[in-house]
Order: C-alpha cells, then sequence, then structure tokens
C-alpha cells in the first residue's frame, strides 16, 4: 500500500524565534542564524571603586545631624502640686498599656491629637526630634511611654491653668 511518498515532514528553513507574549512586539525576538553579542569586559582594577551610600542617606544623615532631641535638661519646671495629680493619673491606666498611642490618650485623659502636636512642637516632651520648627516622624505610628505621657499632660494641665 506504499505509493512511495515518504511520511517524513519537510526540511525547515532557518526562521526567527519568537516569544509567547504578543504584547513585546518582537522585543525579545532572536535571530538563530547570527551569533550572540560578544561579551562586555570586566572594569579595570584601577577604574573601580568603592560605592557611595545613596542619596538618601546622605540626606538622612545630614538631616540627622540637624535635628534637635528634646532632653529631660530643655524641660520647664511645673508646680510640685501638679506633678503630683498627674501621677495619681497615669497610676490609674492598666499595667498591661506600656506605649500609648494618640487615640489611647485621648480616651484616657481627654487630650486630642492636635493638643499632642502642638504641645510636642513646643518641645516640652523628651525623646521627640525637632528639626526647624517642626517634628520628625519616630515611626509609621507615634507611640509614648509614661515617662514621655508624664511631661505631656503635665504641659497640658499647666496651659489649662493659665
Amino acid at each position: 500500500m506504499s505509493t512511495g511518498a515518504s511520511l517524513a515532514p519537510p526540511p525547515r528553513k532557518k526562521t526567527r524565534a519568537k516569544s509567547a507574549d504578543t504584547s513585546q512586539l518582537g522585543l525579545f525576538d532572536l535571530d538563530v542564524a547570527t551569533p550572540s553579542a560578544p561579551a562586555r569586559p570586566p572594569p579595570v582594577a584601577s577604574q573601580s571603586r568603592a560605592p557611595s551610600p545613596p542619596v538618601k542617606a546622605r540626606r538622612k544623615v545630614a538631616a540627622d545631624e540637624a535635628a534637635h532631641l528634646v532632653t529631660l535638661d530643655d524641660l520647664p519646671e511645673y508646680p510640685a502640686g501638679l506633678g503630683e495629680i498627674v501621677d495619681r493619673s497615669i497610676t490609674d491606666l492598666p499595667k498591661d498599656l506600656v506605649w500609648l498611642t494618640y487615640k489611647e490618650i485621648r480616651k484616657h485623659f481627654g487630650v486630642s491629637r492636635a493638643t499632642i502636636a502642638r504641645r510636642l512642637k513646643e518641645g516640652v516632651v523628651p525623646g521627640v526630634r525637632i528639626q526647624d520648627g517642626r517634628m520628625l516622624d519616630d515611626g509609621r505610628v507615634r507611640r509614648f511611654d509614661r515617662v514621655q505621657l508624664r511631661w505631656l499632660l503635665l504641659a497640658v494641665r499647666f496651659s489649662r491653668r493659665d
């Protein structure tokens, strides 16, 4: 039953290999017949030098050098009676509450976020970095420990007495 014709496929022509992704518009098509481009020579040792730090890192270092950290020595004096009132209100906080956010301070003491921000800018809370009259961020969420909370409440209550 053989007619003499072979069932082998016809010989292939040299064609370009195309990528399966049609959105690439032929950018990654390879010419099978042409050799690949020569490799780039390695850099000469005398021309290479240590990589310099990124520009952002240099700016951050310069910003940190110009920033002022509020310390306990920078804080004003408050009346002794006012300090006792604030200390008693802090001891009434739950013991498991170590770090307080703006929301928790408002919940427990009724002090708004705007008032807290004003007091921080005045430089009456230790541990806050100030540069050119503005506070620098501590992270995504500002949290206060009990020492910072004490000085914050002293500043708020002292301003209410005026």
